[in-house]
């Protein structure tokens, strides 16, 4: 039940054209909801929950087995090869080193591996390269995708980093990586390389120009790539990143980069070849001015569902966010005629929504769960708060489900129902989901200090008892800021737990708090955890 203000277009014509979406409904409308708003406001998940976060990562060997297994888009034309104009301006030094020479001999040992790597990098390596390019930065930065994930965007390591350059949740937040309901952009293909290369270019900056350490931080994290630099400047002996003393992950982790550059400087004096990846765009970004639903977007384009989201990986859900970014990215060869079929359809149509008319006894809260949706995101798509609620009055809901896209995509976002029981508190139930006060509050649009009535419904994030991926510190995190994330203790943790949690050490966790050589805790004690010390982006 919308008011007419928000409308985009003569309510009769985007009727029309919503009914003839409205297989899905449960009643046929017998008189159209006011049109769509121009957008549609976003349902928020709170601040992004931080995973628990490991410094030590899944393998990409591991992580390539898993890759989506979709047969690139033939290119009508031939273009140059891009991975040679990565070839022309690699500049990190080629080193010789006994780690680099067994990493080399792994990937000789497994041909096969770089060739269906390099096969799905296709979709995104001229766009990196691009990027690396455009900011100055060493070409060897593109290839590091294949050492995090294998080039496979829903890559998702047992250290909780996710996407080509697997973030871990903290280190994405410090980045602007938004998670919500309906997103995770730690799997965007835009949104995570920008957010990659400016890390990137910060720890370069950090290590004094020393790209071997800036490379080493990113997987390792910047405090413990720093306290091994300190340990063997104390010690009188070198510091660069050959020389550290450091986990066996990371001592591999610069050289198998340095061995690809290798590989890729000269594939023939080592006996491999790489399949070329066009050096023109593979995909193009279309704005779409609102919402859109994944499965029509695939129609329009002529590809498959699964092809348009491995261009689309942050997506959760079959719809967008309806609070943005608006874009899709399809394929390049098919995006003219994807655009203009775009063009042609209204708002309601693109977001694929239909109508429901009210009947007798119906409220916001059945509807919801008719459609699989929280309470909210019917108000986003009606302009508001749907109270009052008469039968008659007609409501716009997704004409198909939102259900997730993919098993476990956006799982730990979830959202789900609460009744609120006598004596419970925004406190108690924020507690019970994993979530702060105020995410719990501004999920549902009322006040921290608002005062719950029995039967009350809130919308909550996660499972009962175990909410989102790492919940047992969400309740008590807030976004990093300036490499710090702030824990506030539960009844049972323990030192060396939130230490194993956070990739850092008790020591360091005691130096941080100023508690000298106590492992003591109490509930509510607030801790400061440096995010950079221990938890790097993944690996």
């Amino acid at each position: 039940m919308i008011d007419a203000r928000f409308g985009i277009l003569a309510p009769l014509a985007l009727a029309v054209a919503a009914l003839s979406l409205a297989g899905c409904a449960s009643q046929s409308a017998t008189s159209a909801p006011a049109p769509l708003p121009e957008q549609v406001a976003s349902t928020q998940a709170g601040d992004p929950i931080a995973d628990d976060g490991d410094s030590a990562g899944t393998s990409p060997e591991e992580l390539e087995a898993e890759a989506p297994q979709v047969e690139p888009l033939a290119s009508a034309v031939a273009y140059g090869d891009v991975v040679v104009r990565i070839r022309n301006n690699l500049v990190l030094p080629q080193v010789s080193h006994p780690r680099v020479d067994r990493e080399i001999e792994w990937l000789q040992r497994n041909p096969d591996y770089l060739a269906r790597v390099f096969g799905r990098a296709q979709r995104y390596l001229h766009y990196v390269a691009n990027e690396v390019e455009a900011k100055g930065l060493p070409a060897d930065l593109a290839l590091l995708p294949v050492v995090e994930s294998a080039f496979n965007p829903f890559a998702y390591s047992r250290a909780h980093a996710s996407g080509l350059w697997q973030f871990i949740a903290p280190t994405g937040e410090l980045y602007r990586l938004r998670r919500n309901y309906w997103k995770d952009e730690r799997r965007d293909v835009l949104e995570s390389t920008r957010a990659a290369l400016e890390y990137l270019t910060a720890l370069r900056e950090r290590f004094d120009g020393d790209w071997f350490l800036a490379i080493a931080a990113y997987n390792y994290g910047t405090g413990n790539v720093q306290r091994a630099v300190n340990r063997n400047r104390a010690l009188g002996r070198r510091t660069d990143f050959f020389s550290l003393s450091l986990p066996a992950e990371t001592r591999a982790y610069v050289p198998k980069l340095i061995a690809l550059a290798k590989m890729v400087s000269e594939p023939d004096r080592y006996g491999f070849y790489l399949p070329p990846v066009p050096d023109a765009p593979y995909f193009r970004v279309v704005p779409t001015e609102g919402p859109v639903d994944l499965r029509l977007m695939a129609e329009l384009a002529g590809v498959d569902p699964e092809e348009l989201h491995a261009l689309n990986p942050g997506w959760n859900r079959w719809m967008t966010d309806p609070d943005g970014p608006h874009r899709v990215l399809v394929p390049e060869v098919v995006a003219d005629g994807f655009t203009a079929k775009l063009a042609a359809l209204d708002g309601s149509a693109r977001a694929r929504l239909a109508v429901h008319t009210v009947v007798p006894g119906e409220s916001l809260a059945s509807i919801a769960g008719y459609y699989k949706v929280p309470e909210t995101v019917i108000d986003r798509m009606n302009g508001g708060p749907q109270t009052g609620l008469r039968p008659g009055d007609a409501l716009w809901v997704p004409a198909g489900d939102v259900s997730q896209l993919h098993a476990g995509l956006g799982s730990d976002l979830e959202r789900r129902l609460h009744r609120v029981k006598s004596g419970e508190s925004l406190w108690s139930i924020s507690r019970r989901y994993g979530m702060t006060v105020a995410q719990l509050a501004r999920m549902n649009h009322i006040s921290t200090k608002a005062v719950l009535q029995p039967g009350q419904r809130l919308q909550v994030a996660g499972s009962g008892g175990s909410g989102a991926s790492g919940s047992e510190a969400a309740e008590a995190r807030t976004a990093a800021v300036d490499g710090k994330v702030n824990y506030k203790v539960r009844r049972g943790d323990t030192l060396s737990g939130i230490a194993r949690r956070y990739a850092v050490t008790v020591r360091e966790l005691q130096s941080w708090n100023n508690m000298g050589g106590s492992t003591a805790l109490r509930a509510g004690q607030s801790l400061t955890i440096h995010v950079g010390g221990g938890t790097g982006v993944g690996g």
